[in-house]
């Protein structure tokens, strides 16, 4: 797994602790989980900060529930910004709704414990546990073949905006699809890891996804581009495919989880 180019940890950190005080709350762990997470970044890439958090235990036993995601967005010195244009993109998600997402097999929730770049805190060992033991595989397949479909179907095939950032996104749905379903684990985080894992990818597009990942990389992720032929009808044929699963409910992992959820709440 090659090192990802995180120049700007110590402004997120503080950023992290600014937004437990502000919000009055409690981050479990806040991670990279975009193009640096994924060894796709180029010199301007932004900052996807994800990260859990939770709120003191009276807030849970009101009749006005608290707040389950926040949202902050900074430029590259760690001041407000407007969403869009944003050079640090911070998102959270409170412990109750990101356990419901990881209970779902959620890809987004599982790679926020996937990711190897940890701003602040520390990922729960029994989230993980949960996570990459006990995911519906059906679920995370669909799930990916979904984020595969979008990106394809709006910006690729109807010729809206064809770049390589694009069928990069519509292909990494692709590849963590089909790992799941041929191996029955969780894909790696870095993307060119995972494709060189990929043995069921014919070579020639394993190449030519690998070489996309570098043009990416050297700042050509949004150039337009004509359509790549070969990979339009290897994702065109992917995305029929279908995962047959009857997946089991695991009562104990979930029980599991919400002892922790309770350690956690109660403890304060």
């Amino acid at each position: 797994m090659t090192k990802a180019n995180v120049p700007k940890t110590p402004l997120v950190k503080k950023l992290c602790k600014q937004i437990e005080k502000e919000k009055k709350v409690k981050i479990l762990f806040a991670v990279e989980n975009g193009s640096r997470a994924w060894r796709m970044e180029s010199e301007d890439s932004d900052y996807d900060v994800r990260f859990v958090y939770y709120h003191p235990l009276e807030k849970y036993i009101s009749l006005s529930q608290p707040k389950d995601v926040i949202e902050k967005f900074y430029d590259e010195k760690g001041k407000p910004h407007p969403a869009k244009g944003c050079f640090i993109d911070i998102v959270g998600f409170d412990v109750i709704k990101y356990l419901k997402l990881l209970i779902n097999s959620n890809p987004t929730a599982i790679e926020w414990l996937k990711s190897d770049i940890v701003y602040h805190g520390k990922q729960t060992k029994v989230f993980q546990e949960f996570a990459f033991n006990h995911f519906k595989k059906i679920s995370l397949f669909y799930h990916y073949q979904s984020l595969s479909r979008q990106n394809y179907q709006k910006y690729i095939k109807s010729k809206a905006h064809v770049s390589y950032k694009k069928y990069l996104y519509a292909l990494r749905g692709l590849v963590n699809a089909t790992y799941v379903q041929k191996t029955g684990k969780v894909p790696p985080i870095d993307f060119a890891d995972t494709v060189k894992k990929a043995k069921f990818l014919p070579k020639t597009i394993r190449d030519r996804i690998l070489k996309i990942i570098e043009l990416k990389k050297s700042g050509r992720e949004k150039q337009i581009i004509d359509n790549i032929p070969m990979l339009d009808k290897y994702i065109g044929s992917f995305l029929k495919k279908e995962c047959k699963e009857v997946p089991a409910f695991d009562k104990k992992a979930v029980l599991m989880l919400e002892k922790e959820l309770k350690k956690l709440l109660f403890k304060q």
